[in-house]
Formats: C-alpha cells, structure tokens, sequence
C-alpha cells in the first residue's frame, strides 16, 4: 500500500467511523482475510475502489466505474493500475460487478498488490476499519492519505 502505509508502519485504525457510515470509494480499509476464498489468513489494507453494485473495469492502467473513469489519489497523486507482474497460474480481473454487501480493493503500490483483481472481493464483514494515522516511524507520522 506503500506510499500511504508502507511496510514496518505503525498506525492507528479507526474502528468506529464504519458504525456510522458505509466505507466510501478511496478509504483506506482495514480488513481481516481469514474465512475469504483466495485471500490468505491475514490483515490487509488496501483502498476501496469499488462499491456494491458498481460495474469495474481496469483498461490500460485507467480505473472506469460505471463507464465513467474515476481518479483515485495518494501522496504521489493519480494512482495508475498496471498489473502485477504475470505468472503462470495469475488471472486477474479487470472487468467485474461488484456484489452487494462487497468492496472491490486496490492496492496503492498496483504492481506489486495482489488486491481484488487477482483474490477477488471482500466482503462488508471483514471490514474492521479504515487506516487513519501512522505515528511510527517518525519520518513518516502523519495521517494516511
């Protein structure tokens, strides 16, 4: 996810905000992988870039979402989605309609982010929060964007 949570970060998670309010598009979410198919047993986060609902499609490192291309930032600025680099046994997604009651994730760092595209959705249940502030190390406390 780097450069918005890179690897060693320390953060704080809020873990209230989705009591309130669904997670929106571009959120950093928190979510906990253990009884998702094709996601290994593990806490991710990663950025929200479908809703339920949405029709997705990733074309040549563009982001479109309901024919209409969407933006999605970080520090660096516009994020563009090229695929992690092929394996043999790697299918990835770029077209899907993301189901109710799921979020289609992306990692910051595309090429090397095994996210929705290859693992799939993830559903609204595994979602414990949204990534907030990183307080450690210190060259790099500040809040997550």
């Amino acid at each position: 996810m780097a450069p918005a949570v890179a690897a060693g970060d320390h953060i704080i998670m809020d873990g209230v905000s989705f009591w309130f309010r669904e997670p929106r598009r571009g959120d950093i979410a928190i979510f906990k992988t253990g009884d998702i198919p094709r996601w290994p047993d593990n806490i991710f986060a990663q950025r929200i870039a479908g809703l339920p609902g949405d029709k997705i499609k990733i074309s040549d490192g563009n982001l479109f979402i309901n024919g209409a291309q969407v933006f999605l930032y970080n520090r660096n600025g516009n994020i563009i989605y090229t695929l992690p680099d092929q394996r043999s046994d790697a299918r990835y997604l770029t077209e899907t309609t993301v189901p109710p009651d799921c979020y289609f994730m992306l990692g910051d760092n595309s090429a090397n982010s095994f996210d929705s595209r290859y693992r799939g959705v993830v559903p609204r249940r595994a979602i414990m929060g949204r990534a907030l502030y990183c307080y450690y190390p210190l060259a790099r406390t500040g809040v997550i964007q």
